[in-house]
This record gives C-alpha cells, sequence and structure tokens, in this order.
C-alpha cells in the first residue's frame, strides 16, 4: 500500500458525505516513504468504515493497545464510539488524540504539517466538545485521566505521521529531489518536548475551566 500524502483528508472526504475537501493523491518519495501508517491507515479504514465485523474487531484492538496506533487512529475511534452513543469512552479517546497529536506536532521540523492537527480537531470534535462542555466536572475527570496516561505510558508509533501532511512531503512527492532535512527535532529533546507539551495542555485546559467557573 502507498503512502499518501494528506491521508486524513482523504479520509475525510470518504467518510464524511458533507466534506468538500478537494485532495490529490501523491506518492510518497524519499525519507517520507519510510514513514510507517500502513497499519494506522488500515485501522481508519475499518473504524470508519461499513463492514460491521471488521469495525468491532479493530476497535477491540485500538482499546486494548493504544499506544500501538497513532492519533488519527484514536480520533477516528472517538467519532465512531460517539456515534454508537458512547459518549463518554468518546471523548476520552478524543482528548487523548488531540493531546498526543499536539506532541507529535511539537516533535516536527516542518511547521506546516502542524495543521493536521487543526484539521483533525475540526472534523471530530464539534459534537464531542459540545457534549463534553456541558458537564465541565466530568470533562475535568477526563482531561486528567488522559493526562496521566500520555504521561505514564510511550508511544510506539511513527511520531512522523504527520510529516506526511506538509509541504515538504509535497514538494518531496513533486520532485526528484531527495529530502535532505531532519523531519524530527533529536531524541534527547523528546522527554523534555513531551513534558511541556502536556503541562501546556493541562495548564490551558484549567485556566479555561476556572474562566468558565468566574
Amino acid at each position: 500500500m502507498k503512502k499518501l500524502i494528506l491521508l486524513f483528508s482523504l479520509i475525510i472526504a470518504s467518510s464524511f458525505s458533507y466534506s468538500q475537501t478537494q485532495t490529490t493523491e501523491i506518492e510518497a518519495k524519499g525519507i517520507f516513504s519510510e514513514i510507517a501508517v500502513e497499519k494506522q491507515n488500515l485501522a481508519v479504514e475499518r473504524i470508519l468504515g461499513k463492514d460491521k465485523k471488521e469495525k468491532k474487531a479493530i476497535i477491540e484492538t485500538v482499546k486494548e493497545n493504544p499506544n500501538d496506533f497513532n492519533p488519527p487512529v484514536l480520533y477516528a475511534l472517538s467519532h465512531e464510539l460517539f456515534e454508537q452513543g458512547n459518549n463518554d469512552e468518546a471523548c476520552y479517546w478524543f482528548y487523548l488524540a488531540q493531546l498526543r497529536a499536539r506532541y507529535d506536532a511539537n516533535l516536527c521540523m516542518d511547521n506546516s504539517a502542524k495543521q493536521a492537527v487543526s484539521v483533525l480537531n475540526n472534523n471530530f470534535g464539534p459534537k464531542i466538545n459540545k457534549y463534553a462542555f456541558q458537564d465541565i466536572e466530568k470533562l475535568e475527570k477526563t482531561v486528567r485521566n488522559v493526562v496521566n496516561f500520555v504521561r505514564e505510558h510511550e508511544e510506539n508509533y511513527d511520531h512522523r505521521w504527520i510529516n506526511l501532511h506538509g509541504m515538504w512531503a509535497m514538494q518531496a512527492g513533486l520532485s526528484d529531489k531527495e529530502e535532505t532535512r531532519e523531519l524530527s527535532k533529536p531524541k534527547d529533546e523528546w522527554k523534555a518536548i513531551k513534558k511541556k507539551t502536556i503541562d501546556d495542555y493541562y495548564n490551558g485546559f484549567i485556566e479555561y475551566v476556572k474562566s468558565q467557573k468566574k
């Protein structure tokens, strides 16, 4: 299976009838072709697909092994759970996806690729956010659980999935020139980046909650 740039846009366009997203398939080349997303892409397709047996199986697999799946898979999971009426569970997976997506964006050297987080939030978040913010106390508990989980667990997926959604990947796909830039920040910085991402996420949420309680 070839890796396609703007994957999540393609998925959204095929999964939501109201989407007007226009996309072009571009084959990932060079270092971008090495980014491991085949398993993730298949998981998203099955979660959002119509085969009930495949859907049930992949949902169970993702829930049992969440560290093996990248944020787009968790966003898709949250959407499907919400559609099934499992609203509180959907909230947990949505905010987990959101936090890990922010971490991956902060690791990414291509600033243009970071817009993937906003696109995913905008496509999967409105209904879930509307529901979640109706009960701030419950949401506080959910966010604390999400933050604690991300702090205590390492990610086993390829953080570079987000690089496939930036201009560097697109330019490489349209050119014969080899990409030589580093796609991610140095690994010795990852621990500090993760801590700051989590702290900023949680502190931002707490400040918002305080503003709503005034």
